[in-house]
């Protein structure tokens, strides 16, 4: 063990690469739970659409919650299949760049286009967590179930871009201090 705390420990490579496995194994979770669908909370959102005051037309009220309980049927089912055939391509396309970013390593007289094709694997791993970010937050808002349990995992997210950021400035050693134009 080191004497240094852990506050003053720089994260590093390592890090960042656990924890894309971690959010790539939450994510498959998410998806194998139908990202938290929960077919009994609409359910009862339509039992008190047909329960409440509304001044409607009682066969008109029961013509909503038949179309309500249709949608219910069809489409949050090819919803939540197409969200995890979405969300899972996301994420492996960011492990796949960060590890092609995180796997190039300049030297010699190709350094400053090795170097650039480093940065745009990681510039390209962080756009596709931005995109997986926008993708859960969308199923969030558009499936009903509990909101609660995307939020960790978008600040994970979150924290997996900085680390990458990071990793991604310290690639700036290999320039040695000459950027070429």
């Amino acid at each position: 063990m080191s004497g240094v705390p852990n506050s003053r420990k720089k994260k590093h490579d390592f890090l960042a690469d656990h924890k894309l496995k971690d959010i790539r194994k939450r994510v498959t979770e998410l998806a194998i739970y139908d990202f938290g669908y929960d077919k009994e909370r609409l359910e009862e959102k339509i039992a008190r659409f047909e329960e409440s005051d509304l001044n409607l037309d009682p066969e008109r009220k029961k013509e909503i919650a038949r179309r309500m309980r249709a949608k219910n049927e069809s489409f949050y089912a090819d919803f939540a299949q197409e969200a995890t055939v979405e969300t899972r391509r996301l994420i492996r396309l960011a492990s796949t760049e960060f590890e092609l970013g995180n796997s190039i390593f300049p030297s010699g007289e190709t350094t400053f286009m090795e170097f650039c094709e480093r940065r745009r694997h990681f510039n390209a791993a962080i756009g596709y967590l931005n995109c997986l970010k926008q993708e859960l937050q969308y199923i969030a808002e558009t499936l009903p179930g509990d909101k609660n349990r995307y939020e960790h995992i978008s600040d994970d997210i979150k924290d997996e871009i900085s680390l990458i950021r990071g990793v991604r400035r310290a690639a700036n050693k290999f320039l040695g201090g000459k950027k070429k134009k």
